[in-house]
C-alpha cells in the first residue's frame, strides 16, 4: 500500500523496500510506530489459521470474561472462603475434603484470596479469566502439534471454545478451580507427551510429568489423566496393525515413562485415600447396578450429548444463580442420532476412527460417571444429578481431542492403519454439505445456550452479591459488640447440603475478621437478658429482630405493666402460639438496684430469667403451643412486663435497618 509522501522520505523507502520482501514480514514505520497495513495484510494472508485461531480464543476469553462478571460466589464458594480464613496454611488445611474434593491447588489460591480480599468476586474471577486463556491457548497449541497447521484443527478448537457444558462451572467459583486446571492439564500433559513420544527429549516427558502433578493438584480427576496418554499412544502413535498391538508396542518402547507415571498415580493415590477421611459426605456404593447404568445413560443424553451438539438449549430452574441442563425431550433424542451419524460417518471415513471414540467414551465413564455414581450413591435417583454440567465438563476438551483423532491423520502420518476411503462421489457430496451445516448448527446452538444460561442466572447471581454487599455494608456500620442472632442465610446464597454449614457467622462471619474484628457479637441461642438484638434479613441488611407468633394485646392507656397478684403475673397471648414456636420475648423492667431470678412457665415448662435492673428484653427457648405466660418468684420487688412473644425470630421489616437502603 502507497501513502502520499512516502517515497520522497528516507522512512518510506525503507518500508517500501520491507514490504516487498517475499516473506512479506509486519513492519513498522521508522519513527512514527504505524503499521504497514499491506505487510499486515500479507502476514494474516500467509498464517490464516494462526490468526483465526488466535482471533477465536481472543473472542471467547472477552465473551467469557463478561459472562463470569455478572456471575458471583454460591454454595460451596463460601464454605472453602470461610475455611481458608479460619485455617493457617498447613498441610491438614491443604488436604482437608470436607464436603467436596481434593483441591490442594484450589485451597492455595483460596486462602490467598481469603486474605487478600475476601468475597472479592473481581479478583476471583480475574483467575478464573485468566486460567480459560491458557486453556484456549494449550487446545489451540496441542492441535497444531498433533494435526499440524490444517485449517481442519479450527473445528475441535470452536468445540472447545463454544461448548456449554463448561459454562456453568465458570460462574461457580470452586467447580471453576477445579474443571479449568483440569482441562488446562489436559492439554499441556498431551502436548508434553505426544512431543516426548515424537523427539524423544527427555525435559519434554518431565514436562508431561509436571502437567500431570498440575492436574491432581487441582483435581482427584486427573488420576484418569496418564491412562488417557496411554490410550491416545497406543492408538495413533504407536506402530501395529492394531489397537492391542500398538498398546504391547507403546509398553515396550515407552515403558520408563509409564513406570513414572504409575508411580504419580500411586502417590496421589495414597494421598487421596489419607485425606478422604477428612470427607464429611462419604463415598458409597449404589442400591443396583441398575441405578448406575440408568444415570450413566441419562448423563450422556440428558447432558453430554445436546451439550456435546450446542445444547443444552434450555436450563432449569431458572431465576436462581445457577441452572441445570434441561433439553426438550425430543431434542436431546435428535441429538443421539446426530451423534450416532457422526460417529457412524468416521468409522465410514477413517476405520480406525473408533478408536477416538473409545477413547472419549473411556474418559467419561472413568472421570466423570464413576465418581459422580460413588460420590454420589444416596441421591443417583435425584433428576438434578444426570443434568448436572460441572459432571462432564473435564470431558469438553477430551471431546475436542477425539473429534480431531477422528477425521484427521496425524501430523507427518498417512495413517497409522490403511484408511478405507470409499471414493463415493454421492457420499463426499453430502459430507461436504453436511460439514459446515453442522459447524453452524452447533455454534448457533452454543450461542443460544449461553446467553439463556446467562440470561437466567444474572438475576439470581446479582441478588446474591447484594446480599453479600449490604451484610459487608452492615458490619462497617454497625455499634461494636452488636448482639446478632445466628440464623442461615438465604437458600439462594447458600443451601445446608452435604453437610455445608449455612449459617451468618460462617458466610457473613468472614468479613468480620481483620479490621472488623469485635464488630459482631454472635448468638445462636437468645437466652437470657440481651438488649437491641438484630438480624440479618433475606437481603443482607441488619434489622432489629423480633418474635414473630402469638403476643400479648396491647395494654388499656395509662397502664403501662401487666397486673401482679399473689407475687405472680399471668399474660394471656392474643390466640395461641404457633407448633413451630422456639422462642419467648419478654419485655420488662426491674426497679431494683441488683440483678435477681425469676420463674417463667410457658406452657408445660418452667425455666429461670435473669432479670437485670433497668428495661431490657429477656429471652428463653421455648417449644409447643402456649395462650398464655405465667411469671412467678418476684422477691417482693416490683417488676414491670409490657409485652410478650412467642413465636419466630425476625426482622422488624418497617423499622431502621444498617444500611438505610441497599447497596
Amino acid at each position: 500500500m502507497t501513502r502520499t509522501g512516502d517515497a520522497a522520505s528516507p522512512a518510506g523507502s525503507a518500508d517500501a523496500a520491507v514490504t516487498g520482501r517475499g516473506d512479506a514480514r509486519l513492519t513498522e514505520r521508522v519513527g512514527a510506530g504505524v503499521v504497514d497495513l499491506d505487510s499486515l495484510i500479507r502476514w494474516v494472508g500467509r498464517h490464516r489459521v494462526l490468526t483465526a485461531g488466535l482471533v477465536m480464543i481472543t473472542v471467547q476469553l472477552a465473551w467469557r470474561a463478561v459472562f463470569v462478571g455478572h456471575e458471583f460466589f454460591r454454595q460451596d464458594d463460601f464454605y472453602n472462603l470461610d475455611l481458608a480464613i479460619r485455617s493457617s496454611f498447613s498441610w491438614r488445611y491443604l488436604t482437608f475434603v470436607g464436603p467436596g474434593h481434593l483441591m490442594i491447588g484450589a485451597r492455595m489460591i483460596a486462602w490467598v484470596l481469603a486474605r487478600t480480599s475476601p468475597y472479592n468476586w473481581a479478583l476471583a474471577a480475574t483467575v478464573i479469566v485468566a486460567l480459560q486463556g491458557c486453556a484456549g491457548l494449550a487446545a489451540f497449541r496441542l492441535l497444531w502439534t498433533l494435526f499440524g497447521g490444517r485449517r481442519a484443527i479450527l473445528i475441535p478448537l470452536a468445540i472447545y471454545l463454544l461448548c456449554p457444558l463448561t459454562l456453568p462451572a465458570l460462574g461457580f467459583w470452586s467447580a471453576a478451580m477445579e474443571s479449568v486446571p483440569l482441562q488446562l492439564a489436559i492439554f499441556m500433559a498431551l502436548h508434553s507427551h505426544v512431543t516426548y513420544i515424537r523427539t524423544g527429549r527427555v525435559r519434554q516427558f518431565v514436562a508431561a510429568c509436571g502437567w500431570l502433578i498440575f492436574g491432581m493438584l487441582f483435581f482427584e480427576k486427573a488420576l484418569i489423566l496418564p491412562p488417557l496418554l496411554f490410550a491416545v499412544t497406543s492408538a495413533f502413535l504407536s506402530a501395529g496393525s492394531s489397537w492391542l498391538a500398538g498398546a504391547r508396542d507403546a509398553l515396550v518402547r515407552y515403558w520408563l515413562a509409564w513406570t513414572l507415571y504409575a508411580v504419580l498415580i500411586a502417590g496421589y493415590a495414597v494421598l487421596l485415600a489419607t485425606s478422604l477421611r477428612t470427607a464429611t459426605s462419604a463415598v458409597g456404593v449404589p442400591s443396583s447396578f441398575g441405578a448406575m447404568a440408568t444415570f450413566a445413560f441419562l448423563l450422556a443424553k440428558e447432558t453430554f450429548l445436546p451439550g456435546a451438539l450446542g445444547g443444552p438449549w434450555l436450563w432449569q430452574p431458572p431465576g436462581g444463580s445457577y441452572a441445570l441442563a434441561a433439553p426438550p425431550d425430543g431434542l436431546a433424542w435428535l441429538a443421539v442420532i446426530v451423534a450416532v451419524a457422526v460417529v457412524g460417518s468416521s468409522i465410514v471415513r477413517r476405520k480406525i476412527a473408533w478408536r477416538s471414540w473409545a477413547i472419549l467414551a473411556g474418559w467419561i465413564v472413568a472421570a466423570d460417571v464413576a465418581p459422580a455414581i460413588f460420590g454420589r450413591a444416596r441421591f443417583l435417583s435425584m433428576a438434578a444429578f444426570w443434568h448436572e454440567t460441572r459432571y462432564v465438563a473435564d470431558a469438553v476438551p477430551v471431546l475436542a481431542i477425539c473429534v480431531g483423532l477422528a477425521f484427521w491423520p496425524l501430523r507427518g502420518r498417512d495413517e497409522s492403519v490403511p484408511a478405507r476411503d470409499r471414493g463415493n462421489g454421492k457420499l463426499d457430496q453430502i459430507r461436504r454439505a453436511a460439514i459446515p451445516a453442522l459447524i453452524g448448527v452447533f455454534a448457533a446452538g452454543s450461542i443460544w445456550s449461553a446467553l439463556a444460561y446467562e440470561i437466567g442466572t444474572a438475576a439470581g447471581a446479582a441478588a446474591t452479591a447484594e446480599y453479600i454487599g449490604d451484610a459487608r455494608q452492615a458490619l462497617t456500620l454497625m455499634p461494636d459488640d452488636t448482639p446478632v442472632v445466628d440464623q442461615v442465610v438465604p437458600s439462594r446464597v447458600m443451601n445446608p447440603i452435604f453437610g455445608v454449614s449455612a449459617a451468618q457467622s460462617a458466610v457473613i462471619g468472614a468479613m468480620a475478621d481483620g479490621q472488623l474484628a469485635g464488630k459482631v457479637r454472635w448468638i445462636t441461642r437468645p437466652e437470657g437478658t440481651i438488649d437491641q438484638l438484630m438480624t440479618f434479613g433475606s437481603d443482607g441488611r441488619l434489622w432489629l429482630a423480633r418474635v414473630y407468633g402469638a403476643a400479648s394485646p396491647s395494654l388499656p392507656a395509662g397502664q403501662g405493666c401487666w397486673p401482679e397478684r399473689h407475687g405472680r403475673i399471668a399474660v394471656r397471648l392474643t390466640g395461641i402460639a404457633p407448633s413451630d414456636t422456639v422462642l419467648l420475648r419478654i419485655g420488662y423492667l426491674w426497679r431494683a438496684s441488683y440483678p435477681s431470678f425469676v420463674t417463667v412457665r410457658y406452657g408445660g415448662a418452667v425455666q429461670s430469667l435473669n432479670v437485670l435492673p433497668g428495661l431490657h428484653s429477656g429471652y428463653l427457648p421455648v417449644t409447643g403451643r402456649s395462650a398464655s405466660v405465667v411469671v412467678s418468684g418476684l422477691s417482693g420487688v416490683g417488676l414491670c412486663i409490657g409485652d410478650v412473644e412467642a413465636g419466630l425470630l425476625g426482622p422488624i421489616r418497617f423499622g431502621p435497618s444498617i444500611p438505610r437502603s441497599p447497596v
